[in-house]
């Protein structure tokens, strides 16, 4: 009996030529690793297959592999990364803060004690600023200044000419 499709003559019938296409594209397919993951699956759950394709499931083997190499690169190169910007960044800013808040700390220590005003020198100073503000009591005018009085012209005085 024929399979279903396939050529008495020794050709491959269509089911077999669809079958050869999607191998193949397995092929392609097989340097990304979900996809190879999925073939080595298929591969590991039919011997018959993978005796037939052990290229196919080497190729996914070595995909997976370097995936899994190519991750653990990137984790290094991330973990320098971290390290590179905690010890150029992070520390010299955090130590800066740290300065920062000593100094500002250290400044206010500097800074001369207030002690509380007594309360007799606050009075004296509200009292002058009141006697600054406060108008004349009474509108009457100031008297004058006395006038010397100045003495005769008989020559007598002591600072004429002599």
């Amino acid at each position: 009996m024929n399979r279903h499709g396939a050529d008495p003559r020794g050709r491959a019938g269509p089911v077999e030529m669809e079958e050869e296409r999607a191998w193949v594209r397995f092929y392609r397919l097989a340097g990304d690793p979900a996809m190879a993951a999925e073939i080595l699956a298929l591969l590991d759950t039919d011997w018959h297959a993978r005796h037939e394709h052990m290229a196919l499931y080497l190729l996914c083997r070595e995909s997976l592999r370097s995936h899994a190499m190519r991750r653990e690169r990137d984790r290094r190169v991330g973990r320098f990364v971290r390290l590179a910007c905690t010890t150029l960044v992070v520390t010299p800013l955090r130590a800066l803060r740290r300065a920062v808040t000593h100094g500002t700390d250290l400044a206010v220590e500097c800074l001369p004690e207030t002690a509380p005003a007594e309360p007799a020198v606050a009075k004296l100073r509200q009292l002058d600023a009141d006697d600054r503000q406060a108008p004349a009591a009474s509108d009457a005018p100031l008297p004058a200044p006395p006038v010397e009085e100045m003495p005769a012209a008989t020559g007598t005085d002591a600072t004429g000419p002599a």
